[in-house]
Parts: C-alpha cells; structure tokens; sequence
C-alpha cells in the first residue's frame, strides 16, 4: 500500500531514511542541544516549541519530496507547517493517555467540535532521531481510530488503558512517522537507559486556521487568553531563523514568521 493510503485507511505511516545516515548524527546533536538549552525539563521528557528558531539543520527533511507528496495529496497546493517542536522521552517517562493531536482535543483552545469530520486536516509527522522501539517506547496508536470522529479527551477522560489492536510505531533512526492528527496515540513507556528523541513537525492544509497558536495573536487573544484556558502556544519564527533556512523548504514556514 503507498503512504498515502496507509494514512487514509490505518491513519499512519512511516518513511524510511528520511535523514540520510551520514547527515543523522549532527541533525540529532543540533536538536537535542538546543532542547537541552532552551526547553523545558521535566522528569518524564523535555520539550521545546518552535525548534526551527534554534536550529535549521532539519528544515530540508520536513520538506523530502516523499512528504510533500503525501501533504499534497491529502492537502492540495500551498500546505504549510503549522509547528516544529522537540520531544524527548527520558528513560522511564511516564505512560502517556490516548488522545489526538490539535485540533481535535477540546482541552486546548481552538478545537474541532465533536463529531469530528471525517476529512484529514492536521498531519503530525514525528522525525525518528534515535531507533523507535518497542522498549524505546515507540509511540502506541490504534489504526484506524482516526476515522472514529471522536477520542477520550472528548469525554473530559485521561485513559491508559491497554487494547487488543493497539500498536507501536517502530522505526530505524531517520524514519518518520506521519500520522493524521486524529489518530488515537500515545507516549509509551521508555524502558531503556537512553533518551528517546524525536522530532515533531506539523503539516496544515492552507485553509485550517493556526492563528490560535500564535501568541499575540488576535484569535489567540480571543479563543485562549481572555477565557483564560490552555493552549498550546508555537511562537513565530524569527528573521534571523528564516534567513538561515534551506530554500526548498522556506514556502512552508513564510507564514509563520515575526514582522520586521
């Protein structure tokens, strides 16, 4: 089956060599040094949002031709990526609960009513900088729930339950892992003494409104700040970042960028 219909039939897919092995060691050096010195620590994983203003060094990869062909598939002309961040799962991370991505989880503003419409219109692509296994923690999903138009974070619950059809998603380093954001997932448990890191790159049809993730944004102000609930935040990318960025893949971050 080509990955485009595996994210239409089971909701995700994985790509190969995406990064090539000889380019792989410094991209992932990049990464995590810049999560270790700008992102937030906590004992299960650190985080950082907007990794493309601290390093550009992956830019080329989230737009490898095989990826354009599926967000151009799904998506049509002029898809954008709505945020990079980095994850970093730490040796004996907490199990995380089933849910999908924004915007299709109603605890973060700017959410997607319930039922959720059977239409792909968020793409979450997780960049493999180390193996993703099973004891590494690969990330657990359940194909075909995307297609559910509904996830637990829907009914206000956190659940951690195992099922019968869950899978991870296992991969060599520089694979990627694309799967619709609807798509029932979750952060398992790293049980190796090695932190599991990955890349996270989103994907956006030009006509899905992002502007609730930006910080100082009308719509922002609106729909996160002044009911005063969460929301997840992505700053915009600075000048000096665009500047630095491979041309191939500048058309899917222009928009994002801070005014002069």
């Amino acid at each position: 089956m080509i990955p485009v219909e595996e994210i239409r039939e089971q909701g995700f897919t994985i790509l190969k060599n995406v990064i090539p092995e000889d380019k792989l060691s410094s991209v992932r050096n990049d990464i995590v040094e810049a999560a270790d010195r700008y992102g937030k620590k906590g004992a299960n994983n650190t985080y950082l949002a907007t990794t493309i203003n601290y390093t550009q060094s992956f830019a080329p990869y989230a737009a490898d031709p095989r990826i354009i062909t599926i967000i151009e598939s799904l998506f049509g002309s002029h898809a954008r990526i709505s945020a990079t961040s980095t994850q970093i799962n730490e040796p004996q991370n907490k199990r995380g609960d089933w849910h999908s991505d924004w915007p299709f989880c109603p605890f973060n503003g700017g959410h997607i009513p319930k039922p959720v419409p059977d239409t792909v219109m968020h793409l979450t692509a997780l960049f493999m900088l180390v193996d993703f296994t099973q004891d590494s923690g690969g990330t657990l999903m359940r194909p075909g729930s995307h297609k559910w138009g509904t996830n637990p974070t829907y009914d206000n619950e956190y659940r951690y339950d195992d099922y019968p059809d869950q899978v991870h998603g296992e991969g060599s380093a520089g694979s990627v892992l694309i799967l619709d954001s609807r798509l029932w997932h979750a952060s398992a448990v790293n049980h190796t003494d090695k932190r599991r890191a990955a890349l996270v790159v989103r994907y956006a049809p030009w006509w899905l409104n992002l502007d609730s993730l930006m910080p100082g944004s009308v719509e922002r102000k609106i729909i996160v700040d002044e009911p005063g609930i969460f929301g997840a935040a992505y700053p915009a990318l600075k000048q000096d970042s665009y500047s630095r960025i491979d041309n191939i893949a500048k058309p899917l971050f222009r928009h994002w960028i801070q005014p002069r």
